[in-house]
């Protein structure tokens, strides 16, 4: 019943849901990053291995590898493995956000690898381009993510340096109405 509804919530957004999906996988992205890039190397936090990891923690990691079609386990959710109950609901929004839908998850890996170099993410850039490359994103490729990155990035420094307001705010006018499913 609760798929049920949230798919028809989906689809009353017609249009903008791509945009909707598109922001779960930046949201997510960041939230992988932030777990990596603070907590990975940290001695007082160290990840799980797999000698250490409970039967419902390997059962993660088996699906873990799968998903990412890899024999090891990225660091993000070995960290989170000291808790596996929010290891597996991480895990699961991950494969939401990152599951092929109205974007594929290809295209979605670019825009992980764009945040993560973005937000300087040492951890997100080397895994989502890593990710890109194992779902066939050619150097070509990866330069046209970068670029367009470095672009957008630049431009946006150079109107918060300047204090310019968004010229669009007429155009497109905020929308009060709430998020699907909130």
């Amino acid at each position: 019943m609760e798929a049920h509804t949230a798919a028809g919530k989906l689809q009353g957004l017609s249009g903008d849901a791509v945009w909707y999906e598109a922001a779960f996988v930046v949201g997510i992205t960041n939230a992988m990053n932030v777990v990596a890039d603070s907590l990975e190397g940290v001695a007082a936090f160290p990840a799980v291995d797999d000698a250490g990891a409970a039967p419902d923690v390997m059962a993660l990691f088996a699906d873990i590898r799968m998903f990412y079609d890899r024999s090891d386990v990225p660091v993000v959710f070995r960290l989170l493995a000291h808790d596996p109950a929010y290891l597996r609901d991480f895990f699961q929004a991950v494969c939401r956000a990152f599951g092929d839908r109205g974007l594929t998850r290809r295209l979605k890996e670019g825009l992980a690898f764009a945040v993560s170099v973005t937000t300087r993410s040492r951890f997100g850039a080397a895994f989502h381009l890593g990710e890109m490359r194992r779902l066939g994103v050619t150097e070509r490729g990866v330069l046209e993510v970068l670029g367009v990155t470095q672009m957008f990035s630049s431009y946006t420094k150079i109107a918060d340096t300047l204090q310019l307001e968004s010229d669009m705010r007429d155009i497109a006018p905020s929308d009060p109405s709430p998020a699907p499913g909130g």
